[in-house]
């Protein structure tokens, strides 16, 4: 198999575990936005996005230097087992700490809902450290069920939580954190654990090096929590949690993107590290990161298309602002996708430091413009500068990649990307029926025009299936 069409099937793999529920989740956002108010939807989302802070700093992005470390030995079993019995003490370990220090603080200050702050951190690093595992011993397929199965999980459980037994706010975190569980279960047994974990089998080498590897990405990690936290915050604070409600309905539009990429950056970044040294891969990764790019801008414009026609469908009329955001927030995540695609160089590069460096400039960025707009434009402060914090990373990366790397998005896609991300943008605001769907069929003539390739690999796939 051939390396690109290895990527393409690898990313088709994965994309199965969390495409279909991430949609059947996005379509649940009618229920969502008529059951919650914005002041209930503000407090969950603000609430996950410390989760997204808490987790690193707990378990030190161990997870990530093992997928990391596994793809170097993928024929060595006993260095597997090493590997994984090692990340997986040092998460025990790490969770029994975050238990007794966070019930200490619980003396002192009054937190809501910290019940779900303690067990949620704690599923996420467990879950976390089964799904890098089997990510790095190239079982993809687990992978996917076992994400698939938490997500789901997740979907069938709010129903039942939010609907049935109205327990609202309490309903979604209960459902989160037996989401969760549910995908543990099934990796303790589908890896059978008991064949790959011995206390014995910790390396303190191991340790070291993972941990070299790992603890200069938390900082990055930080970095993009800032980026996502500062944004809540500061609306929460200045405008108040129901606005932060609206800002969280925007960005779940963009957040679809989002997932189709961390589905792709998973194949994304372990076929960068296990081709880049390759005699032509240098060649190799500049051609599969234009097809990429091409194919996000697809999407984002493509959902920008969309969504005047289906935005009523979709969500409740109180959180009717956040129409105006979605545009600008879709932006930004195009230019956080080719920061992510320059992240896999540094990696495979093993320059982790890099990587926080400029993620750490990016926050820094965002939270200045935040700060400066709020008081002036309201809740596009936010929007924008999230857009901007990305753009300028993206740029920096891109020239600073290439000081190593000849690796450069064409012009001519820059060029059609611009003009047609204008045109679609401007006949989004304006909001007729007609150019909507005149709109449509510009973003599906551009997907058709730069993702040939890719369309006809699917194609023949589902030929060979059918056949």
């Amino acid at each position: 198999m051939s390396r690109q069409k290895e990527f393409v099937t690898n990313t088709l793999i994965l994309t199965i575990g969390k495409v279909c529920t991430q949609f059947i989740s996005f379509f649940l956002l009618p229920l969502y936005t008529a059951l919650l108010t914005p002041d209930e939807y503000g407090v969950v989302d603000l609430l996950n996005t410390y989760i997204v802070l808490l987790v690193p700093l707990i378990n030190w992005q161990f997870e990530q230097g093992l997928f990391r470390y596994l793809l170097d030995c993928r024929n060595d079993s006993g260095t597997q087992r090493e590997l994984f019995s090692t990340v997986m003490i040092t998460n025990i370990f790490q969770v029994i700490i975050y238990y007794i220090l966070f019930n200490l603080l619980l003396v002192f200050v009054d937190i809501n809902y910290s019940y779900f702050l303690i067990f949620d951190v704690i599923c996420s690093i467990i879950l976390n450290t089964y799904l890098q595992y089997s990510r790095g011993v190239g079982n993809n397929i687990d992978y996917s069920i076992a994400s698939f199965l938490s997500a789901a999980s997740t979907i069938v459980l709010n129903v039942i939580f939010l609907v049935v037994l109205k327990m609202k706010v309490d309903g979604m975190f209960l459902a989160m954190i037996l989401s969760k569980i549910i995908g543990i279960c099934y990796l303790f047994i589908k890896l059978k654990t008991w064949n790959i974990f011995s206390i014995r089998l910790f390396k303190k080498n191991h340790f070291k090096k993972i941990l070299r590897y790992s603890l200069p990405l938390v900082p990055n990690q930080l970095s993009w929590w800032i980026v996502g936290i500062s944004d809540r915050t500061i609306v929460s604070y200045v405008l108040g949690v129901f606005q932060n409600g609206i800002y969280s309905v925007a960005n779940k539009f963009p957040s679809i993107i989002v997932t189709f990429y961390n589905i792709l950056n998973l194949s994304w970044s372990e076929t960068v590290a296990l081709h880049f040294n390759d005699e032509d891969g240098e060649e190799f990764l500049n051609d599969s990161m234009n097809k990429v790019f091409v194919f996000f801008s697809s999407l984002c414009l493509g959902c920008i298309a969309c969504i005047p026609l289906v935005f009523n469908i979709l969500i409740d009329q109180q959180y009717n602002q956040s129409y105006f955001q979605i545009p600008i927030l879709l932006l930004g995540v195009l230019f956080q996708i080719i920061v992510g695609l320059y992240s896999a160089i540094y990696i495979a590069l093993k320059k982790t430091v890099e990587i926080t460096k400029t993620s750490t400039l990016a926050a820094i960025i965002n939270i200045i413009v935040n700060l400066l707009l709020i008081n002036f434009i309201g809740l596009y402060a936010a929007s924008i500068s999230t857009f901007v914090a990305y753009f300028v990373l993206a740029i920096y990366r891109y020239i600073d990649v290439n000081k190593i790397l000849n690796l450069k998005i064409e012009f001519k896609t820059i060029i059609i990307t611009i003009f047609t991300s204008i045109i679609i943008i401007f006949l989004y605001y304006v909001n007729n029926i007609y150019l909507n769907i005149f709109s449509l069929i510009i973003a599906v003539l551009y997907a058709l025009y730069n993702n040939a390739y890719i369309i006809k690999i699917v194609f023949k796939k589902l030929i060979n299936h059918l056949s």
